[in-house]
């Protein structure tokens, strides 16, 4: 088996007597182990009086076994040993997948295997579940993606299994009484969950030989099942369902045009990878390049190229632009300059040269790339196992080993006019039909002949060319030298509004760093209108660094300019090599940016369109935000920024950046493979660099009190009612917040299965341990399509007020195994060089220098007593409440429920008058 440099996991591929196909991983740093189980059966096999049955199917796996009746008795012993499980249906895979801390993992392997070989498919958890998966359904109504899927499915060849629809729903099970339903899953699980068609992939710092043993022990008893041979599909797509343009309106304000050619299944090809180098020149983004020269007319804002469905005899290579309202006008013309690019590759593109290049890069990312959790290890080869042979298993997706230039030109030649589709997802289009299950708006037509005969010899574009060879192609691979006093964060430099952190990484040992350059700009104090141009100012930054920095992305040095609370941020990551001299030019351009006023208009409609999207988020997505803006005194609402974005004006703008950058406030921190003196001589540089601009103290980031019940209506759209219930706990000491994670933990799986199992109040339902600024707080969610917000409150409000018993009833053992499990979760190793540092900057925001935070937590979480616990609890009740906020969905025409709790009217006004806590 291939391995990359600096991988340190062993493998062992092994096949079960029963045709099972196992990958076991063991991994000596994992913080916890992990199970994922890919089975060869997606909604094509779905029959089709009952599309959706194997989306039932997954549902009902875990609601029951022969060993272990109970539902969701995985999740249960999960949430006690610090892990979840989860699970998907694709088109022609299901894969279900859990992590748990090792000494939990054998009781969940048992449980595990016995969910996935012997369910129940009892009658009552078949009808309860209906609901589940309706609505889910009803939920996803409102997804542009999902409601573009269905136009793509109706719009292929219908006997094509991929154009049956894939979710179901009350409708498509209602026609079916219980007793065929259960006896159709029975059949569909006895017919597909057998050895040979399935693959299972094990992550754990358990030895090689434990994990063989736990493997052979839960997972040779299911069945070897009978080796059937793959149907042949026919064709994706029909003749006349090529060459079409596809019109299609959605909900929220989008301008896309997504170009798709029809190829055949191109994984074959996986070591040479012809798509690769098509990708790469087509999604170029520097000078040059079909992005930039869309952008310089104005007509698009973005361009990715590569993606598209694919499946055992299907691959769709897709464009995929956001266009700009004259870009929308000009859509004939953006072909045009497609297949001038496409022409441009086949002249000059398909070079050896560029091939090595990537080959390099390719070998890069294999080499160097961050190890992921354990569970998505798993979830990752899992699927794998299904594609490549043992040896590519880990390689495959990654190396490009043979040069196959006639293969990548007879890809380029199937990228014709004729074997395309073009989809035009604008509003106001004039359209004859509606999707089925989702009533999407859209139309079908042929292209023009004039028009495809047109782009077979598209006009030679002069400013159109290819990248130049990338030079940051060479990186130093070798690592500097460890000095032990620089182990952990260490101030390098500091003045008045500047601090340096720097610290060196030993442990995992690649060329790699993190830099965080993050600026409190005293501008920001200004309010709502000068936030709302940040963000116009930031987008404008970022495309511009995109665009003179997109080689050194390429070449695996990552960055990102955002807005904050307090100003903005430019973090960079990955080889470590040249990453500060690029860092210096990118914040020399950011100091002495001078945009154009096409730019400024592109970012303003960007943003502002993103803001328009955000307020048809799903509601429970609303009032999340909602909640964010109300708890932190430097945050504002969509709803209040929305018209200055839309009204903002380029001369302002102007000034807003010289006021941003007039005053400001640094705090760096840098993480990896650089030796002292040179973080050093970079923090040395930086200092001067701002030295006429570093004036300002850090703004404090406060939270506002709840020193009542509030409630507060959102505005939503879409059907569904959702609520949010807050709580903000008294203090933010280390007890305070060691508390918090422990009820949040105790009550996640029980309420979880008591409003969404068995009361089936709704799809999305939870909770969540929610700090603001530091400060903790735990909230509780619901949306659903069917039942009031009054009612859902009620329901919260109900199990909140039980929960102190199931508390006290609990066993004590579950109780130690519970606070283990999250002190180990807290003190737990960090997988990757990101993740330390991730974590370390945050300790640094959070003033915690001694860099001990999650030690004292844990410390602190195992000494709680359990009637410490109740007495937190009693604050979640209304008689003994802690401060808080009960958020709720709000739909036109829909009168005001009956709810406690005072109300907010006006949420600026009631955090002008509210209280920080500092």
């Amino acid at each position: 088996m291939i391995t990359s440099t600096y991988d340190r996991c062993q493998y062992r591929q092994l096949v079960l007597d029963n045709g099972l196909n196992v990958l076991l991983v063991h991994d000596v740093e994992s913080r916890k182990s992990a199970a994922c189980a890919t089975i060869a059966l997606g909604h094509f096999q779905d029959p089709d009086a009952c599309p959706g049955l194997t989306h039932l199917l997954e549902h009902m796996l875990f609601l029951g076994c022969q060993d272990y009746p109970a539902a969701n008795h995985l999740a249960d012993h999960l949430s006690l040993n610090g892990g979840h499980v989860n699970a998907w249906t694709g088109t022609e895979q299901s894969s279900f997948y859990f992590d748990a801390l090792s000494n939990g993992f054998e009781e969940a392997l048992a449980q595990f295997s016995a969910m996935l070989s012997t369910p129940l498919f009892d009658q009552n958890a078949i009808q309860n579940e209906l609901k589940a998966i309706d609505a889910e359904f009803h939920m996803k109504k409102q997804d542009d993606l999902r409601r573009l899927y269905q136009v793509h499915k109706e719009t292929c060849n219908p006997a094509h299994p991929f154009s049956k629809f894939s979710v179901g729903n009350q409708e498509v099970f209602g026609r079916f009484d219980t007793d065929t339903l259960q006896s159709m899953l029975r059949d569909m699980h006895q017919r597909h969950y057998y050895g040979k068609n399935m693959s299972l992939c094990l992550v754990s710092d358990l030895p090689l030989d434990a994990q063989e043993q736990l493997c052979r022990r839960h997972f040779s008893g299911i069945p070897i099942g009978q080796n059937t041979a793959p149907k042949a599909y026919p064709p994706l797509y029909l003749p006349d369902q090529l060459g079409v343009v596809l019109k299609i309106v959605p909900l929220k304000t989008a301008r896309r045009m997504i170009v798709s050619f029809a190829l055949e299944d191109i994984h074959q090809y996986y070591q040479s990878k012809p798509l690769n180098l098509i990708s790469h020149l087509l999604g170029d983004e520097g000078p040059g390049s079909l992005l930039c020269y869309l952008k310089e007319r104005g007509w698009a804002t973005s361009l990715s190229a590569g993606g598209g469905i694919q499946g055992s005899n299907f691959k769709d290579f897709n464009i995929n632009l956001q266009l700009t309202s004259s870009g929308a006008e000009h859509w004939q013309d953006i072909l045009f300059s497609l297949f001038a690019c496409i022409e441009l590759i086949k002249e000059e593109g398909v070079s050896k040269w560029r091939f090595e290049e990537r080959q390099k890069f390719g070998q890069m990312a294999f080499d160097f790339h961050d190890k992921p959790k354990a569970i998505d290890l798993a979830s990752h080869l899992a699927v794998q196992l299904h594609y490549y042979p043992p040896k590519d298993l880990l390689s495959g997706e990654y190396l490009l080993e043979n040069f196959s230039p006639e293969l990548v030109h007879d890809l380029l030649g199937q990228m014709q006019p004729d074997n395309m589709r073009l989809k035009l997802i604008l509003p106001e289009q004039e359209t004859d039909k509606r999707a089925a299950w989702y009533d999407t708006p859209y139309a079908i037509q042929a292209l023009p002949p004039a028009l495809l005969q047109k782009l077979k010899s598209p006009p030679v574009i002069p400013s159109l060319a290819l990248p130049l060879p990338n030079p940051y192609v060479h990186v130093r691979t070798s690592l500097h030298d460890v000095d032990r006093r620089y182990l952990t964060p260490t101030k390098l430099l500091e003045g008045e509004s500047f601090s340096f952190w720097f610290c060196q990484d030993d442990e995992f040992k690649q060329p790699k760093g993190e830099l965080y350059l993050s600026f409190d700009s005293s501008a920001v104090l200004e309010g709502a209108g000068l936030c709302a141009y940040k963000r116009i100012w930031t987008n404008m930054v970022q495309e511009r660094l995109n665009e003179d920095f997109y080689q050194a992305n390429i070449a695996g040095m990552h960055f990102h300019f955002y807005a904050h609370q307090g100003g903005f941020s430019l973090h960079t990551s990955g080889f470590s090599d040249q990453q500060f001299p690029m860092a210096e030019q990118m914040l020399r351009q950011v100091l002495s940016f001078d945009f154009t006023h096409e730019e400024f208009e592109l970012a303003k409609a960007k943003q502002g369109q993103a803001m328009q999207n955000s307020l048809l988020n799903k509601p429970v997505n609303r009032l999340f935000n909602h909640l964010s803006v109300l708890m932190q005194p430097l945050s504002f609402a969509l709803e209040d920024m929305l018209p200055i974005v839309e009204t903002a004006d380029f001369a302002q703008m102007q000034d807003i950046q010289s006021r941003l950058l007039a005053s400001l406030h640094l705090e760096a921190f840098t993480h990896g493979d650089w030796p002292a003196r040179q973080a050093e001589n970079f923090a040395t540089d930086l200092q001067q660099l701002l030295a006429n601009r570093l004036h300002a103290n850090a703004l404090p980031r406060d939270v506002i009190t709840l020193t009542d019940s509030y409630r507060l209506g959102v505005p939503c759209q879409g059907p569904d009612n959702a609520v949010l219930l807050y709580f903000q706990t008294p203090c933010a000491d280390v007890s305070c917040i060691a508390l918090t994670i422990l009820v949040e933990q105790l009550l996640a799986a029980p309420f979880f299965n008591e409003l969404r199992t068995e009361k089936q109040l709704g799809y999305l339902v939870g909770s969540g341990y929610m700090p603001y600024n530091q400060h903790p707080g735990i909230g509780f969610y619901i949306q659903s399509p069917n039942v009031e917000v009054e009612v859902l409150v009620e329901a919260i409000r109900q199990f909140l007020t039980q929960s102190p018993d199931a508390i006290a009833a609990m066993e004590e053992q579950d109780w130690q195994l519970l606070k283990q499990g999250i002190a180990k979760q807290l003190t737990s190793r960090d997988t990757s060089l990101s993740m330390r540092s991730q974590r370390l900057w945050l300790a640094i925001g959070n003033q915690d220098w001694q860099f001990d935070q999650p030690t004292r937590l844990a410390q602190q979480l195992l000494a709680l007593s359990r009637e410490q616990v109740l007495e937190f609890c009693q604050g979640l009740t209304p008689t003994k409440g802690f401060g808080s906020v009960l958020l709720y969905s709000q739909h036109a025409r829909q009168a005001e429920p009956s709810l406690e709790g005072k109300l907010i009217t006006n949420l600026l006004q009631f955090k002008a008058k509210a209280n920080p806590i500092r």
